[in-house]
C-alpha cells in the first residue's frame, strides 16, 4: 500500500510504515508473530507496543529505550493511559476503539512534556496488529520528535493531541 507522502514528516514514520505494510496481512492487518524487531533494528528504540487489555488498561508491552530516555523512567509493563492528562484519556480510548475496529492507521502529533520538563511536539504514526497467541489487539507506534516548543514545570505527560490523521491500509478510513 503506498501512502501519500505529505502524511508522514519524518523518515523514520516512513520507514515504519515501509515495513509495516510488508508484513502478510489477514483482513488488512498483519499478527504479532510476523513483526520481526531486527528487521526495523535502527528504529526500535523510538517503538513502543501496546496492548489493550480492556478500556481500564492498555499495557505498554515493549518501549524502545530512547522512549525510556525521553520520558525518564522505565514504564514497560505499566498502563499507557496514566500516561496522560485524565481529561485526554477518553478521547485516547475513542481513538483506540476507532483504529481497531475499522481498521485503519494513524498519524498524531502529541504534545509532550518530557520528565525534565521540556514541551515537544512529537509525529507518532500507529499501526494495529492481531495477536492470535492472545486474542487481544495490539498497537505498534513509532515515535519521532519533530521539535521542542518549550517548557513547563511537572513531570511527563501528553498534553493534547495537536493533529490526527487517520491513514487507509485498505479498509478506508473512519469519517473525520
Amino acid at each position: 500500500m503506498e501512502i501519500s507522502p505529505d502524511i508522514l514528516h519524518t523518515a523514520g514514520a516512513r520507514r515504519f510504515f515501509e515495513y509495516w505494510d510488508s508484513l502478510p496481512k489477514r483482513g488488512f492487518v498483519p499478527d504479532r508473530k510476523d513483526f520481526n524487531p531486527a528487521a526495523i533494528y535502527s528504529l526500535m528504540p523510538s517503538v513502543s507496543l501496546l496492548e489493550i487489555m480492556s478500556p481500564e488498561r492498555v499495557e505498554i508491552r515493549l518501549l524502545g529505550t530512547d522512549l525510556v530516555d525521553r520520558i525518564g523512567i522505565e514504564v514497560t509493563g505499566g498502563n499507557y493511559l496514566e500516561s496522560f492528562e485524565p481529561a485526554l484519556r477518553p478521547a485516547y480510548l475513542n481513538i483506540l476503539n476507532t483504529q481497531i475496529t475499522f481498521p485503519c492507521g494513524r498519524r498524531t502529533v502529541l504534545k509532550t512534556r518530557e520528565e525534565s520538563g521540556i514541551l515537544s511536539r512529537v509525529e507518532v504514526l500507529s499501526l494495529p496488529l492481531t495477536h492470535d497467541a492472545v486474542g487481544n489487539p495490539l498497537i505498534l507506534s513509532c515515535f519521532e520528535p519533530t521539535e521542542s516548543i518549550g517548557y513547563e514545570h511537572g513531570g511527563r505527560e501528553v498534553k493534547n493531541f495537536d493533529d490526527i490523521q487517520w491513514i487507509d491500509i485498505g479498509a478506508g478510513v473512519p469519517a473525520a
